[in-house]
């Protein structure tokens, strides 16, 4: 089944049963009047209520983005994320590597999306401790996360590659690449199946070892 084009007609179960790449989403919002800046979790949203009949002057960004930033030796755990203009930068990323004694830093996904949820709240109680509980344990923090569950491509490669019975095939990323172009342009659900390599043997045999 071919994707349809977006229109505002569409049901929501639809809409989300189809994979839409960001700068899609992107041109659907700009096209209706919506936010077109954020994650592509928010943008979803956007559309959602759109579809939904909210009326577009009540859709707003769903979080202030602040750029202000503070200097590395102002920081400590316990300074307060959305008072002090704190921000995921060079800075963040010098006081962090300095904190836990490292040579180099790199934020984690776990941070970021701790650090959208608390600007989307506007928590004003929020700490730097916060993304460091973030960052020390990362799982806790994205498996309900909406926005983790837009990452449907690489989460559908960890479980092809994950699954046995795809050893049987040379070249592997391109029978995944195959299988998920199939997967992603239908109303199936975004997930790898063992089930698929069956579904479309014709299209991936070529590749059996």
């Amino acid at each position: 089944m071919v994707r349809p084009e977006f229109t505002k007609n569409m049901s929501i179960k639809e809409f989300q049963s189809y994979y839409w790449y960001k700068t899609e989403l992107q041109q659907i919002c700009k096209k209706h009047n919506l936010p077109t800046a954020g994650t592509k979790a928010e943008l979803i949203a956007y559309t959602v209520k759109l579809l939904a009949g909210v009326p577009v002057s009540k859709i707003r960004v769903a979080r202030k983005i602040r750029r202000k930033g503070m200097k590395a030796d102002l920081i400590t755990p316990s300074t307060c994320i959305l008072m002090s203009g704190f921000s995921l930068n060079n800075e963040a990323r010098a006081f962090f590597k300095a904190y836990y004694g490292l040579s180099q830093f790199s934020f984690k996904k776990s941070m970021a999306i701790k650090m959208r949820e608390i600007e989307i709240a506007q928590d004003t109680l929020a700490t730097v401790q916060d993304l460091m509980d973030a960052y020390e344990h990362p799982y806790e923090k994205l498996s309900s996360n909406a926005e983790e569950q837009t990452y449907q491509w690489n989460n559908f490669i960890k479980s092809f590659m994950a699954d046995d019975c795809t050893k049987l095939y040379h070249a592997r990323m391109a029978v995944a690449s195959i299988l998920w172009t199939k997967v992603r342009d239908s109303n199936q659900p975004k997930l790898y199946r063992r089930e698929l390599l069956k579904q479309y043997q014709l299209e991936i045999r070529q590749y059996l070892l």
